[in-house]
């Protein structure tokens, strides 16, 4: 079976200053402290409540430290580190042009990234593949290779890729939401801590304080979740910002994205920790319809 790829936007931050590293692992949930040149880590951004900015990459390369963002939150996350900079030598600039993240996923992905470019890659390495594009594996929830590039040089690994099939938009979109991977803005939002959402790999208990620490301790600590990302499946037509109630009529969450294939629809939602039961009956009201829906645990 052929790779398949995806090319979306991305938002990306150029860093500059001795004390990004230390600062963003102050401002952040991951451990940064020991963060090598040449690698990338996955961190979140979180509120005073513990509820996401954005998920963030940060890349730490000899000649340079960037920020991959979420598209839509590039201007949000910048101004939010931002204005906490006081005394640290940190300076951050939004990229004049757009850029361009191209996703790869399939089988062998290593050998893949050897063959064409020649690159033994490893996980969490950063490999630069000239002036201004770059590749790293990535694996939150499934292994996928991932180019950063101007959006102008985007087709050139179309070229590169032609063994490999493009993706459309609903095709991305259904194997996203199929590996329950949380994205901007529909998951990724300030309605949600990132517990919430599945991101407990990427957060640090014992690193010390960022904004949010606190809540997110909290929640370790008591062992509460407010509520719960899940997968829904229905034979019907459901949307975003739906309700999810139970089968007495009380509303138990919401939907957060979902994709119409020929005979399904499938979505991510939250449904709250204290309505989460996977034995009882839920149901979408949509339209004024209410019809019942599929509800399965993400692991």
């Amino acid at each position: 079976m052929p790779n398949k790829y995806f090319i979306k936007s991305t938002g990306l931050i150029k860093a500059t200053g001795k004390d990004f590293i230390d600062y963003v692992n102050r401002m952040s949930t991951n451990d940064l402290r020991k963060f090598p040149t040449g690698e990338f880590r996955k961190t979140v951004l979180t509120t005073d409540k513990g509820r996401i900015i954005d998920l963030i990459n940060v890349i730490n390369i000899p000649d340079r430290n960037l920020i991959l963002t979420s598209y839509p939150y590039t201007e949000k996350v910048k101004a939010y580190l931002d204005k906490y900079i006081i005394m640290d030598d940190v300076q951050l600039k939004t990229t004049s042009g757009k850029y361009s993240l191209i996703i790869v996923s399939g089988e062998q992905l290593k050998s893949f990234a050897k063959t064409t470019f020649d690159i033994d890659a490893e996980k969490n390495k950063i490999y630069k593949l000239n002036d201004t594009d770059i590749l790293f594996i990535d694996d939150f929830r499934i292994e996928t290779l991932n180019i950063i590039c101007p959006e102008e040089k985007a087709d050139q690994y179309k070229e590169l890729l032609k063994q490999s099939e493009m993706m459309n938009c609903a095709e991305y979109e259904y194997a996203r939401i199929e590996s329950g991977v949380p994205e901007a803005e529909g998951e990724l939002n300030e309605n949600v801590n990132p517990v919430e959402c599945g991101l407990q790999k990427y957060i640090s208990y014992n690193k010390g304080c960022y904004i949010g620490q606190e809540v997110i301790a909290r929640l370790d600590s008591q062992g509460k979740i407010p509520k719960q990302m899940v997968s829904l499946v229905a034979a019907f037509p459901f949307k975003k910002d739906d309700k999810i109630i139970l089968d007495d009529a009380k509303e138990a969450g919401w939907v957060s994205s979902v994709i119409g294939t020929e005979d399904k629809y499938h979505g991510l939602g939250f449904i709250r920790s204290i309505n989460l039961d996977f034995e009882k009956k839920y149901f979408i009201e949509s339209s004024g319809v209410k019809s019942e829906i599929i509800i399965i645990k993400i692991n």
